[in-house]
């Protein structure tokens, strides 16, 4: 009677390697189909591609500030030389206006300098000179007229010649119908020599 052998135990055996394998995986050549190398380059190349793209859209983004600048600074000064020209033509326009609206005042005044100073030289005291009469209309609402002038005398007697010249022209009938209050507005030695200056307002009733 045969004995029953395993399936296994009836195949042969593989033969064993005969030699030693000495091969250098590092130093030999890549054999893929695409090689490793491939990825790195393109890589490398797509990144130095990318920084170039950069650097030109960043190139030309400083070039078109830089000619929004320069066109910005073109109209500057093109408004800025229309902005002088404009506050030119203002200030001559107010300067022209202030001269109209003076004129115009003066027409509303109810006596001329003609008249007025003859009315103060006809009242004046023999005692006293004027300076200067200063008319002011700049102002509609407060006309008036200003004498300066001096009187001789010592103080205590000057004041008092000033001061019944300022009731003089109050109770003038002429300027009484014109002119409320008549004030004196300063009385002060004078450093030059032995006088006494003094200030006379006159404002033009309202």
């Amino acid at each position: 009677m045969l004995s029953l052998t395993k399936k296994s135990d009836a195949q042969p055996l593989a033969a064993p390697q005969w030699h030693t394998n000495f091969r250098d995986f590092e130093r030999l050549p890549d054999t893929k189909v695409v090689r490793t190398t491939f990825f790195i380059n393109t890589a490398a190349i797509a990144v130095a591609i990318g920084m170039l793209l950069w650097l030109g859209y960043r190139e030309y983004s400083i070039r078109n500030i830089a000619e929004q600048v320069t066109a910005a600074n073109r109209q500057i000064e093109s408004n800025k030389k229309q902005n002088a020209e404009a506050l030119k033509l203002s200030k001559a326009f107010v300067e022209e206006s202030r001269k109209i609206e003076e004129a115009a005042a003066f027409t509303k005044v109810p006596i001329t300098p003609v008249v007025f100073l003859g009315l103060i030289g006809a009242s004046l005291p023999k005692d006293i000179a004027i300076d200067s009469v200063d008319i002011r209309i700049s102002d509609p609402k407060n006309l008036m007229f200003q004498l300066r002038g001096k009187v001789a005398g010592s103080p205590d007697l000057a004041s008092g010649i000033t001061s019944s010249y300022v009731d003089t022209l109050r109770a003038d009938p002429e300027l009484k119908k014109i002119f409320d209050p008549i004030t004196l507005n300063r009385l002060d030695r004078d450093s030059a020599g032995g006088f006494m200056v003094f200030e006379i307002t006159l404002t033009i009733k309202k």
